[in-house]
């Protein structure tokens, strides 16, 4: 993905919707494969823009290597509570594996 912009991924550039016509359609995959392909492919940009915000943002994030919570912040604009929150989420649905902080 690159450098990001947090607050274009704020809002979907593209409704997730559009890339199952895309992926059905040979002529439309085959234009659009360099668009989709920076996420992974169609189906990868859908699950990924399906995530809420906070998940979204936090995944971005560590899919760039920023991966302590306060850089994340600072690189997202999530205050902590949501940024928690966005981690909680992933971990759940097993994008990520969060660890414990050493004393």
């Amino acid at each position: 993905m690159g450098k990001t912009d947090y607050e274009r991924l704020r809002r979907i550039p593209v409704d997730p919707r559009v890339t199952l016509v895309i992926e059905r359609n040979p002529n439309l995959l085959a234009e659009q494969t360099g668009a989709m392909s920076s996420w992974g492919g169609p189906s990868q940009y859908r699950r990924f823009m399906r995530l809420p915000i906070e998940q979204r943002l936090c995944y971005a994030a560590i899919l760039e290597g920023v991966t302590q919570e306060d850089q994340i912040g600072v690189v997202t604009g999530l205050s902590s509570k949501e940024i928690s929150r966005g981690l909680q989420g992933l971990q759940k649905r097993g994008l990520v594996k969060l660890e414990k902080r050493p004393m």
